[in-house]
């Protein structure tokens, strides 16, 4: 398998897009520290479904808007699962909110989750990646952070340009321990989390217009690509932002 022996940390992976690629990286042989919270349940769910393909798998709570919250991850998975080969930043949060409307509580969050936390948990792990000379940090982002996607999204956006450019500093910094930093850049994938939005009138039909493939995005499209940075097939990319958005940017 091409993550055999390798420990993975996803976190927002309680559901929806982490929750996938937790999975696929069981599937490729990864043990893997699952994350959520005030979601316990789903993610034992999450984490029973791993052992079930005979690959370890924990469960860990934490609110990533504590700034303590990060170090304890990543110690937790080495103290649990043995070490910590790949970390992937999914966690997040979704803002919509008129220019007006935007408040400094919705601004804190989305900073906080989308930038410190993983800034926090990008340096936690690259202590313990840095002596073993190898390491892989994925961080899921969105198309957002490159371009305006919606005028409802100008705190969501700032935040996820933030994460994108963290993403780039941190692949030069770290490059000289042979940790590679990368980006997934979703467009718009339907999961729970956003299944009401796309049911607004005309909402869902004028994405897929917009969409060159003529589909919604799928949580396994994003996994997949997880998958391969997280391999030793990308040992020579660094501080790439991959779109996966059906041609959407385009």
């Amino acid at each position: 398998m091409q993550l055999e022996g390798k420990v993975a940390l996803v976190t927002g992976s309680s559901r929806g897009i982490g929750a996938a690629i937790a999975g696929a990286l069981a599937a490729a042989g990864s043990d893997v520290a699952v994350h959520g919270f005030q979601d316990r349940e789903r993610g034992e769910q999450v984490a029973d479904r791993i052992r079930a393909v005979h690959r370890r798998a924990i469960f860990l709570e934490a609110d990533l808007t504590r700034v303590e919250s990060a170090a304890w991850l990543v110690q937790q998975t080495i103290d649990q699962l043995g070490a910590l080969d790949i970390l992937v930043n999914n966690a997040g949060v979704a803002i919509l909110a008129d220019v007006f409307e935007s408040t400094p509580e919705q601004w804190n969050l989305a900073f906080d989750l989308h930038a410190r936390a993983l800034l926090l948990l990008s340096q936690a792990a690259a202590e313990h990646m840095k002596p073993r000379g190898s390491g892989k940090i994925i961080n899921i982002t969105s198309i957002s952070g490159e371009g305006v996607t919606s005028p409802q999204q100008v705190v969501y956006c700032a935040s996820k340009a933030a994460a994108n450019m963290l993403t780039r500093a941190l692949a030069v910094a770290l490059a000289p321990y042979n940790i590679q930093v990368n980006a997934v850049l979703p467009g718009t994938v339907e999961t729970e989390i956003n299944r009401e939005q796309l049911a607004g009138p005309g909402v869902r039909d004028g994405i897929i217009r917009s969409t060159p493939a003529g589909r919604l995005g799928r949580p396994e499209d994003i996994a997949a690509i997880v998958v391969h940075l997280a391999g030793g097939g990308a040992d020579w990319t660094t501080g790439v932002l991959v779109p996966v958005d059906g041609g959407y940017m385009l």
